[in-house]
């Protein structure tokens, strides 16, 4: 259903208040702990928790002064290998500051709504963190934002192509690194204005949630300032918080000329004139300063309406596979694999292999390839690889398909020639196991899950905490934390989830 962005707002901010704070709470310590589902497998599950309430770092009174004293911590790191050369780290926060940090949220629910959805902000997001569910009023949804990401994006293509005839040009630009720039103090500034919170006497008063916020961020960062860890969804609200002051800053300047909307940190700027809309751009280098934050130089283009305003790989992609939710015998799988390498070629860092993938699987989790034979098996499995080291993301989408093959009658003939493929594989990627650990994790917890370690030819060990855990069934970091179970048995949990329900980017849309 197409709204205006401002009716999205209103309807998200409808949708948020009606959530209550428990289960907010047990939400963002369960489903929002880890990063999203492509990032980590299934093993990696929050199980036991502490209820609502709990605090471990309460702020205490002392010879008349507040004491706020969170133990300092580091996240646990988690490498994804963004390009060959660069990595993107996701983080993974000491579990006792991370319920504290939810449950701060979670408490203080009303204001932090009052700041995300200001009256005098102008900007409209396409980016609440928690799944708000349309269809069940006070209830969360399922997802995390890697689906949530596909949904949400073409939601705002469809509200922004709305109002687009009103205007002439679309402007694009996001933040540049903008996780690691969050300025935590920025966090108070945001929540309870700058000039309050620059106040000598409130600085360091601990009565304002965002200082709290701000004090729980850095100890869980080993006492720094500057970043916040991707991947906690606790993370991606203080992102939204902080964002709100920059749309809010922003607003002041707007005029009717001019509409905004913005999915974290990427915004789009529909404006009736060139000059209106450089003049956002300018306007947004301001507000960002405020903040601490730098626009992407490199990512701001201006676009004449229509162009930029959907995204070329999917009118690209429907035309070489218009009807992509029919069965596939051989031929036509390998003919549209070879287009969409050739529209990903086109239209690098896009969603069209994510799609295709999405596409071959059913409403019951099952692949839509028939006529599988042993000659054309080797053939499908050599193709689903090749979209891996093209689109190192999809990687566990890929395995999620060879483990469907797999548990069906035909692929289990099979086996031996697909673990053969994995095996060679992971051979490969194990010379260099430091540039490799994301793909490498994902591999064991495939061979693991799917009782196929005595078919190896080798043994292995492994050095990095994230792929350790996963071969040896024991995640050691925070162990301390006694409150909580963060880890579970691989081959346990893959008797209760297989690896497309995990990577609920394959669910089909209601």
């Amino acid at each position: 259903m197409s709204r205006t962005p401002e009716e999205h707002c209103q309807r998200t901010k409808e949708l948020a208040q009606a959530l209550v704070k428990p289960d907010i709470y047990k939400w963002l310590v369960t489903k929002g702990y880890f990063p999203e589902s492509y990032v980590l497998p299934p093993c990696f599950v929050v199980s036991k928790y502490p209820e609502f309430g709990n605090l471990y770092f309460p702020c205490k009174e002392k010879n008349g002064k507040q004491e706020f004293k969170p133990k300092t911590s580091e996240f646990q790191q988690v490498h994804f290998p963004k390009t060959e050369l660069t990595d993107r780290t996701f983080g993974i926060i000491d579990p006792e500051i991370h319920s504290d940090i939810a449950f701060t949220i979670a408490e203080n629910w009303d204001d932090i709504l009052s700041c995300l959805f200001h009256e005098e902000n102008k900007v409209c997001s396409y980016s609440f963190p928690i799944p708000v569910d349309e269809n069940q009023e006070g209830e969360i949804g399922g997802l995390r934002s890697g689906r949530m990401i596909y949904e949400f994006i073409e939601m705002a293509e469809n509200d922004v192509a709305s109002i687009a005839f009103r205007y002439k040009y679309l402007i694009k630009t996001d933040i540049k690194n903008f996780y690691p720039s969050i300025y935590t103090h920025s966090i108070p500034w945001v929540l309870h204005g700058k000039d309050i919170i620059r106040q000598k006497d409130n600085r360091h008063s601990y009565s304002f949630i965002g200082n709290r916020l701000d004090k729980l961020f850095q100890n869980a960062n080993d006492g720094c300032t500057n970043g916040v860890p991707i991947g906690p969804v606790v993370s991606d609200i203080i992102s939204e918080i902080v964002l709100s002051g920059v749309d809010r800053e922003l607003s002041k300047s707007l005029k009717n000329d001019v509409a905004v909307v913005r999915f974290k940190d990427d915004y789009r700027i529909l404006a009736k004139s060139e000059t209106a809309g450089l003049s956002v751009i300018k306007a947004l280098q301001a507000a960002l300063k405020e903040y601490r934050l730098e626009l992407n130089d490199g990512k701001t283009a201006i676009h004449r309406l229509p162009d930029g305003l959907f995204r070329n790989w999917v009118s690209e992609y429907h035309a070489v596979n218009p009807q992509p939710k029919e069965d596939y015998d051989f031929k036509r799988f390998k003919e549209v694999c070879l287009s969409v390498i050739k529209i990903d070629k086109n239209n690098p860092g896009t969603g069209v292999i994510d799609r295709f993938l999405a596409d071959i699987i059913d409403e019951k989790y099952e692949i839509r390839i028939n006529q599988l034979e042993s000659k054309s098996l080797t053939k499908v499995i050599s193709l689903l690889l090749m979209f891996a080291n093209l689109r190192i993301k999809s990687f566990p989408k890929v395995l999620a398909i060879i483990e469907a093959i797999l548990k069906s009658s035909f692929g289990y003939k099979h086996i031996d020639l697909i673990i053969e493929h994995l095996e060679e594989f992971l051979d490969i990627l194990k010379e260099h196991e430091m540039n490799n650990r994301y793909l490498i994790t994902w591999i064991i917890y495939f061979i693991r899950a799917n009782y196929l370690d005595n078919r190896l030819k080798k043994t292995y060990n492994f050095s990095d905490p994230i792929v350790c855990a996963t071969h040896k069934d024991k995640f050691t970091v925070f162990d301390k934390c006694q409150d909580f179970k963060i880890f579970s048995d691989v081959q346990i949990v893959a008797k209760e989830v297989t690896l497309l329900e995990h990577l609920d980017v394959f669910k089909p849309q209601e």
